[in-house]
């Protein structure tokens, strides 16, 4: 007989015993009553889990994001859905190739699916870093399905034949609004996949507004994590915006919630820690000392760099606008220029 009555059944005790009885005489399972007493069962379509079976290790996906994977524990825990979100313009989509790239690097099948872009613009996009997804969708690594207009038996079929580590979407809002996104049948039953298969799904979502106005749609209630992407005039005589990312959620993960600024390169994007940032997450796998000379090393070397822009930018706009500036604009930019100079010179290393 069992040793415990099951905890997802309303069967009462007396049935099982009943099936219990019936089996034993036979020898054997009894189909015909255990599916009538299935019948009865007021919770059969209740999820049943699998404490067995349960991963105590979480297994951590890498972005490919210079800087990013140290402020997040390593990586992306496998399996998680992704919401990266945000103004037009803010580094989404890059974020999410570059995410891809270091997928296809390492062997693992890929899927980017776009709802708005065609897949020879994504493309182009991708080789403007030197990414070449070329020989990878040749290996077969990689899939990009542009202007995606697929069902969600499509979607779910592609899935299954192709068994990708990583997916991107990009983006919800075409797919779907964000009112009814969490009462999309069509949505859960892709997720249930993604989720059954353990794949690791960025989904893009636009904002119409940035992240200091503290606001959430339906689409980031659905995310095991949720990272903002936003971008911030400097001042106003700097015509280049700043960009952030700006981690403010990741199940299973200890984060500092606040906004990492990063620039692109030649090589996608790349975060730069700001000097005032705590770094104890980023150095927490460090030896205690290694960590803390190379944090020095790094922010004396940023600080100088920035220095340096700020002293020849003021330098540039001063012989350019010279003449057309009023006498406080004059005494500003002379501070900023003596100051940054005078920084510079209490960091420069000793010879």
């Amino acid at each position: 007989m069992r040793d415990k009555h099951p905890i997802h059944t309303t069967l009462s005790t007396d049935a099982m015993k009943v099936l219990d009885r019936y089996e034993k005489e036979l020898g054997a399972k009894n189909i015909v009553l255990e599916r009538a007493l299935l019948g009865m069962d007021k919770l059969r379509f209740k999820e049943k889990v699998d404490t067995q079976n349960i991963s105590r290790i979480i297994r951590r996906i890498k972005t490919g994001i210079p800087g990013f994977d140290g402020l997040i524990e390593g990586g992306i825990p496998e399996g998680f859905v992704v919401v990266v979100t945000g103004p037009p313009g803010t580094g989404k989509t890059t974020f999410s190739l570059q995410f891809l790239y270091e997928g296809v690097k390492n062997n693992e099948r890929c899927i980017f699916f776009s709802f708005e872009e065609n897949a020879e613009q994504l493309i182009n996009q991708s080789i403007r870093f030197g990414w070449d997804f070329g020989q990878y969708i040749d290996k077969g690594y990689l899939e990009v399905f542009g202007f995606s207009r697929f069902s969600t038996e499509e979607i779910i079929e592609i899935i299954d034949i192709f068994k990708p580590k990583r997916i991107v979407f990009d983006s919800l809002n075409i797919f779907s609004d964000d009112t009814d996104f969490r009462r999309s049948i069509q949505w859960r039953n892709i997720l249930r996949e993604i989720k059954d298969k353990k794949i690791t799904c960025i989904s893009i979502t636009e904002k119409k507004f940035g992240f200091s106005a503290n606001k959430f749609d339906d689409f980031d209630f659905m995310g095991d994590a949720v990272i903002f992407f936003d971008k911030k005039q400097r001042h106003d005589i700097d015509p280049y915006p700043a960009y952030y990312m700006y981690p403010q959620k990741m199940r299973l993960t200890k984060l500092n919630e606040i906004p990492f600024k990063f620039v692109f390169t030649d090589h996608g994007i790349e975060l730069k820690i700001e000097a005032h940032i705590d770094r104890n997450i980023v150095c927490n796998t460090l030896d205690a000392n290694k960590a803390r000379l190379e944090y020095i090393a790094t922010i004396d070397h940023e600080i100088r760099i920035s220095l340096n822009s700020i002293i020849g930018f003021s330098e540039l706009m001063k012989d350019k606008i010279r003449g057309d500036l009023n006498e406080k604009q004059e005494h500003y930019v002379h501070n900023v220029l003596e100051s940054s100079k005078q920084l510079l010179q209490l960091i420069q290393p000793k010879s």
